[in-house]
């Protein structure tokens, strides 16, 4: 059975490195990658035809920027990547995705250049959804370069 990298992809600057070391994780262990994209429901919307409009381009948006990764991992690192759109609370998403898939054996998600905040995802994992995590979690640092990171996988 392969390893499979799970990656949360989001608008993070940081993203850049969680998707770099798990991709190079993935071929060096002859592994897959999959990159889940959340998109929010468009709960402030007060009509559902509104709604329906803003998640329909939020979903565009998400296929756009998962397209352009696959791409890029495929060039850079010659292997393929599953593309994983939810509609939800992201939280909550990734513990499904967690569940439904024994194949994923590492969340890789990378901390914020920021020093005291490690990132919006990490933060409220870490915190209230701790209990419900099956597998390691790997925190690849955000001010690591790519030569840093290659250096280690």
């Amino acid at each position: 059975m392969k390893k499979k990298f799970l990656v949360v992809v989001d608008n993070s600057k940081e993203l850049k490195n969680a998707i770099h070391f798990a991709a190079q994780r993935a071929k060096n262990t002859n592994g897959s990658l999959s990159m889940l994209y959340v998109i929010d429901h468009a709960i402030n919307a007060q009509w559902s035809k509104v709604e329906h409009l803003i998640e329909q381009e939020e979903t565009s948006e998400a296929k756009k920027v998962c397209r352009s990764w696959a791409q890029k991992i495929k060039e850079n690192f010659g292997i393929e990547t599953e593309v994983i759109l939810k509609l939800g609370k992201r939280d909550d998403e990734i513990i499904k995705v967690l569940t439904e898939d024994s194949d994923i054996r590492f969340l890789v998600l990378a901390t914020s250049e920021e020093g005291e905040n490690p990132g919006p995802i990490i933060k409220s994992l870490l915190s209230s959804k701790m209990k419900d995590l099956s597998i390691p979690v790997v925190l690849v640092p955000g001010s690591m370069s790519e030569k840093d990171i290659d250096s280690i996988v």
